[in-house]
């Protein structure tokens, strides 16, 4: 992603679409799924280039650290009201209120200017941010690209909704059923998947993978998550899980432990005595989750989009831990649903288990099995290649 400080005077080449693809850094899995079409892109064959931005680079420095650093806040220290402002805000249509209200005060004029010069041919949107907050001005201010919505949960919530959308690009059949009923036209819903990093696409072999990582490849591998901004209860997840593991002394475990951005909790799990039955590996923010991935049996993670749908992708069961209420439930709800996973109600409970799981090798692979449903590895060329198809059609009919 390129910062607004740095932004070029973009000059479009000849027989080339550009799509200018914005996320937002109001959660991780925003991001990833933006960086996930922009590298897949040169790897299509299609002809298209693309730029990835991050919308609050777009915007001042104050507003970007409010808008991202609010969201952090509540679901860190109070989930639960997060949770009701979830629930709260599904139940009627989106209004301009509170801080997208803000957003166009403050920012939509040098927004807007941004994307004049950018001048793209269609704007693809991994978060719903860069559309409705100019969703009254955009087509005035004569910016007649069209915006492409790509949701990044497995449900599609009300704020995603806005009659500037041409087309919605959903994780399930079941998600657009969902964004059907909420008034949304069947023929500018397709299911596609939510787009994943080029390395998602494939399931490589446990032992060449857990050899990269300086592992026993015949362990028992167990991947411990907290999300790209560390969030969650990381060290009482991990400190449950060793307590379970050393019940099992006879078997010996490898465990690896991603703590994300939030020194804090690294310190805090480094800190942990394991025990002697367990081989410890802890990261910080990495840039080969998917290594990871393929090294290991089932992950301990929270329920974000695009965490689950990596895992999806790479045959690994969940079980879900600490779900941000809201939008990271409905995503476990799905993947309990089909049989991928499962779901500790609490801390304590994960030891239950984890410790059933483990003695029970049919319910894995019952599981790894399941996961093929809801994989959909190829999203983002999916996405490409039907924006491509689309604008093409507008252009033949407008002959």
């Amino acid at each position: 992603m390129k910062n607004f400080k740095r932004l070029p005077l973009i000059q479009k080449p000849d027989r080339k679409l550009f799509f200018l693809i914005l996320s937002c850094s109001g959660g991780a899995g925003h991001l990833r799924a933006g960086e996930a079409l922009h590298r897949t892109a040169p790897l299509t064959g299609l002809p298209i280039r693309t730029e990835h931005y991050d919308v609050l680079d777009l915007t001042s420095p104050l507003f970007k650290k409010l808008y991202a650093g609010s969201y952090l806040q509540i679901v860190n220290r109070t989930p639960e009201l997060w949770g009701y402002l979830y629930q709260q805000s599904e139940l009627k249509p989106y209004n301009k209120k509170g801080i997208i209200k803000l957003f166009d005060q403050l920012n939509y004029r040098r927004y807007l200017h941004t994307l004049r010069i950018l001048h793209p041919d269609a704007i693809l949107c991994t978060h719903f941010l860069p559309y409705i907050s100019i969703s009254n001005r955009v087509r005035t201010d004569g910016i007649t690209a069209p915006i492409f919505a790509i949701t990044t949960d497995f449900d599609v919530h009300q704020l995603w909704i806005d009659p500037l959308v041409r087309q919605y690009f959903v994780f399930h059949e079941e998600s657009a059923w969902q964004l059907h009923s909420k008034q949304v036209p069947e023929d500018r819903i397709t299911v596609s998947g939510i787009p994943l990093m080029p390395e998602f696409r494939t399931k490589a072999r446990p032992a060449p993978a857990r050899r990269a990582l300086g592992l026993d490849v015949h362990r028992f591998t167990i991947l411990i998550l907290s999300g790209g901004f560390g969030m969650g209860r990381l060290k009482d997840i991990v400190e449950q899980t060793i307590t379970t593991l050393s019940g099992s002394s006879k078997t010996k475990f490898n465990l690896l432990v991603v703590c994300g951005k939030n020194e804090k909790a690294r310190s805090e799990v480094r800190a942990l005595r394991f025990p002697g039955n367990v081989d410890v590996k802890i990261f910080g923010f990495i840039s080969h989750m998917d290594r990871c991935m393929d090294a290991s049996d089932i992950v301990i993670s929270k329920a974000g989009g695009l965490t689950s749908s990596e895992a999806m992708a790479k045959s690994l069961p969940m079980l879900i831990v600490d779900p941000i209420p809201g939008q990271e439930s409905r995503n476990s709800d799905m993947i309990i649903e089909h049989g991928a996973g499962w779901k500790a109600m609490n801390i304590a409970n994960l030891s239950y288990k984890l410790k059933h799981i483990l003695e029970s090798p049919s319910i894995l692979t019952h599981a790894r099995s399941a996961t093929h449903r809801l994989a959909k590895p190829d999203a983002a060329e999916t996405i490409l290649n039907d924006i491509v198809d689309h604008l093409q059609s507008q252009k033949n009919a407008s002959r």
